[in-house]
Parts: C-alpha cells; sequence; structure tokens
C-alpha cells in the first residue's frame, strides 16, 4: 500500500488520554502465549536454548499483543494502538506498565533493537483501520513492510544478524508468509471487512468480492487463491539463501519459518485450494521434515515445480469432478494423463460458467473473458489450467482453437437456445463434445486432421447425446429442452412439468421416445468407435473406457427408459472399474 500522505491520516488522540486501559481490553499474557503453541512460531522454538526461546516468546508476545489490539480488542481501537506505542516507547526507557511489553524491553535492550523496527508493526495495525482494500500486489508488498517484514528483522537481531543483506532476504521471507496467512484467512477477513487479495488479482481471475462470501470458493477464487500461494512460494525461494547465509541456531531457527511457510503452501494442495471451505493448516509432521531438509542442506531448492503443481492442481479437478471420465484418464501414461486433466480442467471451467448461479449477463461476460484467457496460455501465465495447457500444448498437437467452439456452444445454452431439428442438435454437441473429442485426440498423440478427427467428433457427440437424454428431467427442471422439437412432436410429448416437478407426458410416449433416441446415438457410437484401431494401445484403453461407461449408460436407458423420467441415472462405482478394467485388458491383448 502506497504510504498515506499526512493530510490523509485521522488525528491522533494524546496519548495520555488512553492510559487506562479497562478490563478485558487486551487479553492476559498467559493467554496469548498459549495460542503461541498452536502457531508456526514454535516450529524450531524448542531446539532452541532457554535464552534465545525467551526471547523469541516475548517477541510473539508483542506481536500478538499489536495484533489482537488492531483486530480483536474491544473498543477505540486507535486508542489502544496509541498506549502500546507509548508504553513502547517506555520500555526503551525501562519503565513499562503493559506485562507484555515488560516481558518485552529485556529482548529490546539486550538486543539492541532500534525502536523503528518494532514500531512499524503498530503502523500496520493502524492502517488496517482505515485501509481495507488493496489495488495492487505492490501495494500489498508495501503493507507487508509493516506488517509481517519487522518480524525477521527483529528475529535477526535476536541472533545478533541484522545485517543490511541479511534484512532483504528475511523481508522476501516474512513477505511470503504474509500473503500465505491471507490467503488461509481470507473468509475471516472478509467477514472483518477486509480484503487483502489485490483488486487487480480479483479481476484478472473474473472474481468479485462476492465470491470470498460464499460456503465454498468458486473455480475462479480457486485459481486466484493457486497464484497467490504460488507467488509466495517463489518469494520463499528468493528468500532462502538467508538460511545458508547463517550457522547454528540461527539457521536452525529461520530453516523453521521457512519450513512452516512450505509445509503451509502444500496444505492447499489437498484443500483444492479452498480456503472458504477448508481450515487450511499444515500438517506438523511435514513443517518438520521440512526443516530438518533446509537445517541440514540450506542451499537444496524448495522442491518447486510451477507447472507440475498447474498439473496438480488440474488433475484434482478432474479427480473430484469428473468421475466417469477420471477412469478412463487413469489409463494413459503420465505426460497425456496430465494433458487431459488440463483439458478437462478448462472445459469444466467453461461448463461450470454456463450451468452456475450468476446472471445471465454475469455468465456471457466470464465466458468472454474464458475466450480471451485462450490467448494467455503461456507456461508463465498466473492461472494453473493456462500453464499446464501452455505445457501439453508444447509437448503433444493440442489444437486449443476448439476451445472456442465450447464456449459457443456454452453461450447457447445460457441464450437458452432451443432446437428444431436433429441436425441443428448435433451442431451443439460437435461444439461442446465433439471439440473434446479433438482436444483428446491431441492429447492421444495423434494429428487432428482426417477420417480420425472425424471419428474423434462423433465419439463427443455420441458422449453428449447420453448425457442429453440422462439428464431429461434435471435439464428441464432447470428449464432446458435439449431434445429436438420435432421429435417432440412426432412423439405427442410435451415434456411439461406437474405439480411434483414430474413429467406430464403418457409414460409409453415416453418411453417411445427415449428408445428412438437410444437408437440413434448407437449409430454415432458406431462410427466414433471406429477410432479406436488408430489409437496406440493406452489410449485405446482410455478412450475405450471413457466410451464404455458412457455405452452402458445408454444400454441402461434401453432396458428401462423410464429411468431417465425418475431423475438422473449413473453406474455404481465397482462398474465403471470392471469398464476401465476390461478396457485395458481388452486393448492390451
Amino acid at each position: 500500500m502506497a504510504a498515506l500522505p499526512d493530510r490523509a491520516r485521522p488525528t491522533r488522540q494524546s496519548a495520555r488520554s488512553f492510559e487506562v486501559v479497562l478490563p478485558g481490553q487486551l487479553p492476559e499474557v498467559d493467554e496469548v502465549l498459549a495460542r503461541a503453541q498452536s502457531e508456526n512460531f514454535t516450529v524450531a522454538a524448542g531446539v532452541l536454548p532457554y535464552r534465545i526461546r525467551q526471547h523469541l516468546m516475548a517477541l510473539y508476545g508483542f506481536a500478538r499483543l499489536v495484533d489482537y489490539a488492531g483486530d480483536e480488542a474491544c473498543g477505540p481501537r486507535e486508542g489502544l494502538l496509541d498506549l502500546l506505542e507509548a508504553d513502547l516507547g517506555r520500555a526503551y526507557e525501562g519503565t513499562p506498565r503493559l506485562p507484555l511489553l515488560r516481558a518485552f524491553a529485556p529482548t529490546l535492550r539486550a538486543c539492541g533493537i532500534p525502536r523503528e523496527v518494532p514500531a512499524r508493526l503498530i503502523e500496520a495495525n493502524r492502517r488496517d483501520q482505515h485501509v481495507r482494500r488493496y489495488s495492487t500486489f505492490g501495494e500489498l508488498l508495501d503493507y507487508c513492510v509493516y506488517a509481517a517484514n519487522p518480524i525477521g528483522e527483529l528475529v535477526l537481531y535476536i541472533f545478533g544478524r541484522a545485517e543490511p543483506e541479511l534484512i532483504r532476504l528475511s523481508d522476501r521471507i516474512c513477505s511470503a508468509l504474509q500473503v500465505l496467512e491471507h490467503c488461509q484467512d481470507i473468509a475471516e477477513d472478509f467477514r472483518q471487512d477486509r480484503v487483502y487479495m489485490p483488486a487487480e488479482d480479483l479481476s484478472a481471475f473474473g472474481c468479485d468480492e462476492s465470491d470470498l462470501a460464499a460456503p465454498t470458493a468458486s473455480a475462479e477464487l480457486r485459481g486466484l487463491v493457486w497464484f497467490e500461494v504460488d507467488r509466495a512460494v517463489e518469494m520463499l525461494r528468493a528468500g532462502q539463501p538467508l538460511i545458508a547465509r547463517l550457522s547454528g541456531l540461527a539457521r536452525m531457527a529461520v530453516a523453521g519459518y521457512v519450513a512452516g511457510g512450505m509445509a503451509t503452501a502444500r496444505a492447499f494442495r489437498p484443500a483444492g485450494h479452498d480456503p472458504l471451505a477448508v481450515d487450511i493448516r499444515p500438517n506438523r509432521r511435514r513443517m518438520l521434515a521440512e526443516w530438518a531438509r533446509l537445517s541440514v542442506a540450506p542451499t537444496t531448492g524448495l522442491g518447486h515445480d510451477r507447472v507440475r503443481d498447474a498439473y496438480r492442481y488440474c488433475e484434482r479437478i478432474t479427480r473430484t469432478q469428473a468421475r466417469n471420465f477420471y477412469y478412463g484418464i487413469r489409463l494413459l501414461p503420465p505426460v497425456k494423463r496430465r494433458a487431459l486433466s488440463a483439458v478437462y480442467a478448462f472445459a469444466r471451467r467453461v461448463d461450470d460458467i454456463g450451468d452456475g448461479s450468476l446472471s445471465d449477463e454475469q455468465k456471457l461476460r466470464r465466458l468472454r473473458q474464458a475466450r480471451q484467457d485462450l490467448d494467455g496460455v503461456r507456461p508463465d501465465a498466473k492461472d494453473p489450467v493456462l500453464t499446464a495447457l501452455a505445457d501439453a500444448g508444447r509437448r503433444l498437437p493440442l489444437p486449443l482453437r476448439a476451445f472456442h467452439e465450447l464456449v459457443d456452444g456454452c453461450e447457447a445454452d445460457v441464450r437458452g437456445t432451443r432446437y428444431e431439428t436433429f441436425e441443428q442438435l448435433t451442431h451443439y454437441c460437435r461444439c461442446v463434445a465433439g471439440s473434446v473429442g479433438r482436444l483428446s485426440l491431441g492429447v492421444f498423440g495423434h494429428e487432428v486432421t482426417g477420417p480420425a478427427a472425424q471419428r474423434a467428433d462423433a465419439l463427443g457427440v455420441a458422449l453428449q447425446l447420453t448425457n442429453i437424454l440422462r439428464d431429461l428431467l434435471e435439464d428441464r427442471r432447470n428449464g432446458r429442452i435439449y431434445l429436438p422439437t420435432e421429435d417432440l412432436r412426432d412423439f405427442g410429448v410435451s415434456l411439461e412439468l406437474d405439480s411434483r416437478g414430474m413429467f406430464s407426458d403418457s409414460p409409453h410416449e415416453l418411453a417411445e421416445l427415449v428408445r428412438f433416441q437410444v437408437r440413434r446415438i448407437e449409430r454415432w457410437y458406431a462410427e466414433g468407435l471406429r477410432l479406436l484401431p488408430m489409437l496406440d494401445h493406452r489410449s485405446r484403453a482410455c478412450c475405450a473406457a471413457m466410451a464404455g461407461i458412457y455405452h452402458e449408460l445408454l444400454r441402461h436407458m434401453w432396458n428401462e427408459p423410464d429411468s431417465v423420467t425418475r431423475g438422473r441415472i449413473s453406474l455404481p462405482a465397482w462398474q465403471k472399474a470392471s469398464v476401465a478394467t476390461r478396457s485395458l485388458a481388452g486393448m492390451t491383448s
């Protein structure tokens, strides 16, 4: 945050007006120090000598007291911060009145700490009373100069190593830890009307502040959190040389702080980078492992591979949200499996926009943004999905322009497009599913041209038509009808809903309509499955598994056509696994 000009600062009341702390306004000493046991602060403290531990705990107590006064205290927080600043001055004179300042005073004197260093922590909390949004990451880093960096500098003073170059390295580590904390506490901060995610980043990822109040993070917000965590890890790496420049106890302590940051960053992965739904806290075993490694080998890298982490992000989306496809994707070798996960992750993002709860205008705006994002597919993209797609496109012949057809189809969904003829519906299916079929063909390593592309397109159409038939009731309840109007007329079906939300048409006529659609879809499978002999055996297994699961659904609908009128149908997990196993066995025999 750019420094506030003097005229923008509120008039500060005299510290003499706040010489008395009311009961309950500030926490007790034991309450503050007990909280340290649950913080990353103590990662290395347990193995340090008593004298150093006492200094570090005194520092923790002061920093926690300042944060409490600025974030949690009742009453005039500005006044409490003024009181703390006045008592900090008395600590340098040997006459502090607050217990935690009395505990901190010996550390200030013994370590030769300049008053302006701890005073910056108080200033950070003053800013929090008036500045609640940050336009750019540069402004946020300026806030970290006051809110986070003094902690590292104070630690260096405690170990007698407060040298300019070491302080610069420490600042990178401390700013990274602050960014990670902001990512962990998005929901809590928003409840206090504070947003530490820079506005420029919110905009770049298509996020609104309303996303921060949701019970779970949107795909856009999860992407933003991934980016901020990735940026924090890069800052930790930039500050890591500090560990090698230190020795003995100082190295152990600083390695502990970096280890806590790395463990926190890794804790976002299993949580799906969703800090709204999950309380993201680092695993202590991971923290200790990282600390031990950094203490012994401080010059080794932090094991951060941005592209690898981007693929992991996409694979988790695929594993949790594409259960049918994931059975097939797992049969691919790693390079192709990661690439197809990246393809799915972007396709899922587009689908989620179309199926989400935003207004139509907002959906169309986000779909336009998705088109623009396709022009930003490069390894250094902010977005993890775009980063993964860039790497996949470098390795494999991916026709990324096919994603534009997917966006075309989703825009048609948002506009509520109805289809008079089967030819019109087929065009829609080519957009939303044939495009993915052609992208998958590129992942399989086959040139996306000629008969192979046509058959991949046909298989995608077959899968989409199966989806449409399976979701007939669910789509109708959401105001969408995909089956051609000419087919509904021919079978005397309206797809109107009764008061229970069920189809009011004759069950016999509905069953005839369903069986007619199944026969037609079978012809698309017949054409699409001719792609299999053109693929290598692992790609054949993947394609056969994905198509086989949907083909089983289609057979179920043929045998029980009334099942689609009762709700969405699915195969049990054992049956999906069986299809995948048969596909792998059949393609390798």
